[in-house]
């Protein structure tokens, strides 16, 4: 399986690579305003078929970028560093080539967290997956991701049909430094045919149909082997198993398929999109590779509904897009019994049910006015809503979590030109967004209610999502050619923001970031 990564990584990377040398000096240079708004109008990119391509704006762009991250303050989940610095390199690149049209993109980063609490298990624990081993003592993480995509499809074939394919490939590398330590292994491998069909120049419809493995290595140790540690096996709203020692080795096993349908109605000036999509993952987690044990497992079912709309005037741009989620995961708990055997020496599965169940909507509203100036904009005005509602119960014995929140955000662009020569221009972005949480609560009925993965764990997420904050920040971006007549534009862009709350003692957020990069 490993091999098969490996190969399937490399094959990602020469497509990456071919996208990207064949791009140099192919496509008329970007400035960054430039090409967020080539981004904003590729509505089939930013679906799940690949066979969309061929209605999108298919001139040729690439970039390149670095960039450093910092996260600091006590206004983060408990799993979360209070610290986090991430330096990062990513770079993406489309390419027309007449009888396919391809896309690559690869992120690479690596993570560094500082007092991070409650995991010692799995590299995510916000996945999804409410089984894991959690710990008390405050911890440094190193963990490295690895992302690789591609995209290629077909020009329309007879005049009215598109096929196409999207695989991606991720994988991460996280390792905790402090007894009782961790080092695990997530990977995941997927696959996404689609079909796209053109009844005219008005009507498009689309289906695609995806499959993803999932993986996940975790094991546990104690680099100090003369001092026990204490560990938490949890099992979902603050029930967990108490254990002492170097803790277990855990083998997360998942599948995800899901599916999408589209309708595009474009005109001139006018591009909409409407998609839905539905997925199931089923993922089950086991202890031991000697032994195996069927511990437990998720059936983690998505439905999604987003409409995008672009509606472009002489000097005026119209965007809006909406989207829905609404995500339900069945938590399952298994009983197994130990059977020596000579017939068959292991684990025996007796038994199984559902004994949590976790539910998620969200829905959001992304409104924007440009002021067109080529093929960038001079200015834009930005207007955002979100809505998230989160509603967990676990069975027996009952204990619940919830919380519902509404945030508003709104945003200003401005892209002033400092010289037309070398097309050197500066884009200041401000940005201001207030959450109102409008209730939640955390209710534990189980047994070891002093337990700390109750009155930390479970109470400090509580205490997160139930919130009333605001948001404030911006970012500055300077952009200039390399040389006249180069299409090669490169940036340098610094982003702060700042997260206020006065709830729960927390000092709030604040985030710096700062890149450099080339767009051609």
């Amino acid at each position: 399986m490993k091999k098969q990564y490996m190969n399937y990584m490399k094959s990602c990377l020469l497509v990456m690579i071919a996208c990207l040398v064949s791009m140099v000096g192919a496509a008329q240079g970007f400035s960054p305003a430039a090409m967020e708004q080539l981004k904003t109008r590729r509505l089939w990119s930013h679906s799940q078929n690949a066979a969309g391509m061929p209605f999108d704006d298919i001139q040729n762009y690439s970039n390149v970028i670095l960039g450093y991250d910092l996260q600091d303050g006590n206004y983060c989940r408990p799993q979360e560093g209070q610290k986090e610095a991430i330096v990062g390199v990513s770079s993406e690149g489309f390419i027309n080539l007449k009888n396919a049209y391809v896309w690559g993109a690869f992120n690479f980063a690596q993570k560094n967290l500082t007092d991070a609490g409650y995991n010692a298990s799995i590299a995510d624990p916000f996945r999804g997956m409410p089984y894991y081993v959690a710990d008390q003592h405050l911890s440094k993480w190193r963990n490295q991701y690895y992302d690789l995509k591609f995209r290629a499809a077909t020009p329309l074939l007879g005049n009215h049909w598109a096929l196409g394919l999207e695989g991606n490939y991720v994988a991460t590398l996280a390792a905790k430094q402090r007894d009782p330590r961790v080092d695990t292994r997530f990977y995941t491998l997927g696959l996404t045919p689609g079909i796209t069909y053109k009844l005219n120049n008005s009507h498009k419809f689309g289906a695609s149909f995806k499959y993803s493995s999932i993986k996940e290595d975790s094991r546990m140790s104690n680099v100090n082997s003369y001092v026990d540690q204490d560990y938490y096996i949890l099992y979902g709203l603050g029930t967990a198993i108490k254990g002492i020692g170097s803790g277990v080795t855990s083998n997360y096993i998942g599948d995800h398929f899901g599916g999408a349908l589209q309708y595009n109605f474009s005109m001139p000036s006018f591009n909409l999109l409407l998609e839905g999509s539905y997925d199931v993952k089923a993922e089950t987690v086991q202890q031991s590779y000697t032994t195996p044990k069927k511990i437990a497992g998720v059936k983690d079912k998505t439905a999604h509904v987003s409409l995008t709309m672009i509606q472009e005037g002489k000097d005026y741009t119209n965007y809006m897009r909406t989207t829905y989620t609404n995500r339900n995961i069945d938590g399952i708990q298994y009983i197994s019994q130990r059977d020596n055997s000579e017939s068959q020496s292991g684990w025996v599965e007796l038994y199984n049910n559902i004994r949590s169940t976790y539910k998620a909507q969200t829905a959001s509203l992304n409104y924007a006015l440009s002021r067109n100036r080529g093929n960038e904009y001079s200015w834009k005005a930005e207007l955002n809503v979100n809505y998230t509602k989160q509603d967990d119960e676990y069975l027996m014995p009952n204990s619940v979590q919830n919380a519902e929140n509404l945030s508003l955000g709104l945003g200003g662009k401005k892209n002033f030109v400092l010289g037309n020569s070398l097309n050197r221009r500066l884009l200041i972005d401000v940005h201001v967004a207030y959450n109102n949480n409008l209730g939640g609560e955390y209710v534990y009925g189980g047994s070891h209610a002093d337990y700390p993965t109750v009155t930390e764990l479970q109470q400090g997420l509580t205490n997160y999502y139930t919130c009333d904050y605001y948001r404030i920040g911006g970012s500055i971006t300077y952009s200039q050619q390399v040389r006249e007549n180069r299409r090669m534009n490169l940036f340098a862009k610094v982003v702060f923001d700042r997260v206020n709350t006065s709830d729960y003692d927390y000092d709030g957020r604040t985030h710096l970031s700062i890149s450099l990069g080339c767009n051609f």
